[in-house]
């Protein structure tokens, strides 16, 4: 009979068997997600991390989005600090939640789903659209749990009465009269997404709870945008702020006034702290976080750098993580503030110059290699 090594007796033996498997299980913690369902008086609410360290990002998607289109964001942001995603209630895996569906009460539900599920504070909020609503209410109903704030193509509290008001003359907000928008169905999954995922999306969007937090969030959009301006100013809380670039469909006159007024509205989110940057994602349309997420991903990270630096001046600058700097791939981006001092760390920073000239013309300053 062959004699075994002392190599081959250790592999087969139960302590080799069970390091082995605990290394295995330590290598993939880091990229695998921690789902959780956690009770909100007594309905559940889905909650989903991954990754370590802080401080812990936590994204908000869009009216009819879903935590499952965050995907590309953080598969980048995992490996440098802990990531979240979550679903309102009503939406994904969450269940239906109280009415009305306003930010008001999507603000609270996060900070006690965030506090049962023992996610651990600073955060740095992150809004896609209507998300923005609720991730600006929430930074100023809770500044002391917040570390920066990153708004994408977000909501803006005016928007109603703006795009309402002449030449334009536009609803983009229903009136709760309107009960007809209780019928709406949610919007189909974006085309860059995985086939995979957007069989979920769709399959998730088809359920009833969904489209009626969907039609309640519409019917009280005008609600949620009163709630943000009567609540406290964000003061010095860092703030980036990403608007889309790219304009689908013709080129109308009208279409480039809505722009030119989207643009004017984002200008002002970005004015609402003194410590913030505005950039333009010149290959996106209103989904940024699918169609550039480096560039998101960039934004988000230099707020967690400037957490990690202990840097609370706002303007001077200081020195980016260059293991980070160099993460991320930036093309297609056109800074219009920099009160962050991000343009040192932007090695890439390449502007479409076309989207701004024809769109918004000489507001919108191009940079190369970083330089404003």
């Amino acid at each position: 009979m062959a004699l075994e090594s002392p190599n081959t007796r250790l592999a087969k033996s139960p302590v080799r068997s069970f390091v082995t498997a605990a290394l295995a299980i330590i290598a993939t913690a880091s990229s695998a997600a921690d789902v959780d369902h956690i009770f909100i008086d007594n309905y559940r609410l889905q909650i989903s991390c991954e990754g370590y360290g802080t401080p812990t990002v936590i994204m908000d998607s869009g009216l009819g989005g879903s935590s499952l289109e965050w995907v590309f964001v953080s598969q980048r942001l995992r490996e440098i600090t802990k990531v979240c995603t979550y679903d309102r209630a009503g939406y994904g895996a969450s269940d239906m939640g109280p009415m009305p569906r306003t930010s008001s009460r999507i603000a609270n539900e996060l900070f006690l789903l965030l506090n049962e599920a023992s996610v651990s504070p600073p955060f740095i909020l992150v809004g896609h659209s209507f998300g923005g609503y609720n991730m600006q209410l929430f930074a100023r109903r809770y500044p002391y749990l917040s570390a920066g704030l990153v708004l994408i193509d977000a909501s803006h509290p005016d928007q109603v009465e703006r795009f309402l008001a002449p030449p334009l003359n536009m609803t983009t907000a229903p009136s709760t009269r309107y009960g007809i928008v209780q019928f709406r169905d949610p919007p189909p999954p974006h085309v860059r997404l995985p086939d995979k995922l957007k069989r979920r999306v769709i399959k998730l969007a088809g359920h009833w709870k969904m489209r009626r937090a969907l039609a309640s969030e519409l019917l009280n959009f005008r609600d949620s945008a009163r709630q943000i301006k009567a609540s406290k100013p964000l003061h010095d809380l860092p703030l980036i702020v990403i608007t889309r670039g790219r304009i689908k469909g013709e080129h109308s006159a009208k279409r480039l006034l809505i722009e030119k007024l989207w643009l004017e509205l984002q200008a002002d989110l970005a004015a609402s702290s003194p410590v913030s940057a505005h950039l333009v994602a010149g290959g996106s349309g209103h989904h940024v976080h699918i169609e550039q997420p480096d560039l998101v991903a960039f934004a988000i990270a230099m707020l967690i750098d400037r957490h990690r630096s202990g840097r609370r001046d706002g303007l001077a600058a200081a020195p980016f993580d260059s293991k980070l700097r160099n993460r991320f791939k930036l093309n297609n981006a056109a800074w219009l503030k920099d009160d962050l001092s991000l343009y040192p760390a932007a090695a890439v920073v390449i502007a479409d110059s076309h989207v701004c000239a024809d769109t918004w013309g000489e507001d919108c300053r191009s940079g190369e290699d970083g330089a404003p």
